[in-house]
């Protein structure tokens, strides 16, 4: 029995009484004092040498996020009106904001020059018909030979087709709206000369709008076409609007490796309009995925890992560390791809001083609760 510094002073301060009692009684109470005092120790470190840990069940489940995408809202039919033939403006009624008709006339432009074409088309058509009917009533007669039918017929065709181009001209001059629409550009004002492929005027259908989004390449197969979502417009506030995703763009940006979507916003609300910013929030579902908490995962040179719990051969429960191939991040989940099972229990609480083969006590948590659920329905 080893007596410390500080019982041999307490022991000499209490000489006198001690002196009285037996030394028996004395050895008797410093034995308990220090079995007592052992025992404390042991038990002590007895707990020291487990490791109280909360972990989590590997599943593998279906998993869900959901991205927000924005731009500006943009017509779903957008077109631009161009003139095919040169000429000055006589006529352009129409100006940005106003709506037109389907045939509604846009713009006029001086034809008087084309008329005279048409006219003098016209006369070279009814002049060939005339001289072909004539070598015809020759043709009998020997007068005329098959040779020169020909060439008379070839002459009506030629001024028939002429006729037709010059009335095609004609009618380009007049420009019509091609839809019911909303005028959004003017470029030009009655009076200015046009040389052709002028673009005069842009015209739009209102009642069609769409947001064309940038979205990872990561998401892009997990959505739908025709899939529903959810748009908010920032110039109407906080009203939620249902739209649609109409067209998926079959190929990825190289340099920024996100794709296109479309999103048909139907039917369009009052006060939404081209240009506005808006925001859409789409539900993305993937197909069942081996996944783990992003909280469980730690990293190392060599890669990700978590500490897996497991049973020795002594029987004990330890904790061991296990390296794993990670797949894509859902939110607060991560892909497994290989390296863990479907069932394993892997800590996600009580990390610190955690190594492998350290024993391990689980605090109550998933992995206890499934197995008194088990137990129970035994």
């Amino acid at each position: 029995m080893i007596i410390s510094k500080k019982l041999a002073h307490f022991l000499l301060l209490f000489e006198p009484v001690f002196s009285r009692l037996s030394a028996g009684v004395i050895g008797c109470l410093l034995l308990t004092a220090c079995d007592s005092s052992d025992t404390s120790i042991n038990s002590h470190r007895a707990m020291q040498s487990t490791h109280r840990v909360e972990v989590i069940t590997v599943e593998q489940k279906p998993v869900f996020l959901t991205q927000t995408v924005s731009g500006t809202l943009e017509a779903v039919t957008k077109i631009r009106l161009y003139n095919e033939e040169s000429g000055r403006i006589t006529k352009l009624p129409y100006h940005e904001g106003d709506v037109v008709k389907k045939s509604t006339l846009l713009v006029q432009l001086d034809n008087e020059l084309l008329k005279t074409d048409v006219a003098k088309a016209k006369a070279s058509r009814e002049q060939a018909k005339v001289d072909l009917s004539r070598v015809k009533k020759l043709l009998p007669k020997k007068i005329s030979t098959e040779e020169e039918v020909a060439r008379a017929q070839t002459e009506l065709d030629l001024a028939i087709a002429e006729e037709k181009r010059q009335l095609t001209r004609l009618r380009r001059t007049s420009i019509k709206a091609p839809i019911d629409g909303l005028i959004t550009k003017r470029l030009y004002e009655p009076g200015d000369m046009l040389a052709p492929q002028s673009h005069i005027h842009t015209i739009i259908d209102p009642t069609a709008l769409r947001l064309k989004a940038s979205l990872a390449e990561r998401w892009l197969p997990l959505v739908k076409k025709d899939q529903s979502v959810t748009m908010r417009i920032d110039a109407l506030g906080d009203k939620k609007f249902n739209a649609n995703v109409i067209r998926i763009h079959p190929t990825i940006n190289a340099n920024t490796h996100k794709g296109i979507i479309e999103i048909l916003l139907s039917p369009v609300p009052d006060g939404a309009t081209v240009g506005q910013f808006s925001r859409t929030s789409i539900e993305l579902t993937a197909t069942d995925r081996l996944i783990v908490p992003v909280h469980t995962i730690h990293y190392e040179p060599e890669g990700a890992y978590v500490y897996r719990i497991i049973e020795n051969d002594k029987g004990e429960t330890v904790a061991e560390k296990v390296f794993f191939e990670q797949g894509q991040q859902f939110a607060s989940v991560a892909e497994i791809l290989s390296g863990l099972t479907a069932g394993d229990h892997i800590v996600s609480r009580g990390f610190l001083g955690l190594r492998t083969g350290k024993k391990v006590d689980i605090a109550r948590g998933d992995a206890d609760t499934d197995n008194t659920e088990q137990e129970s329905k035994q």
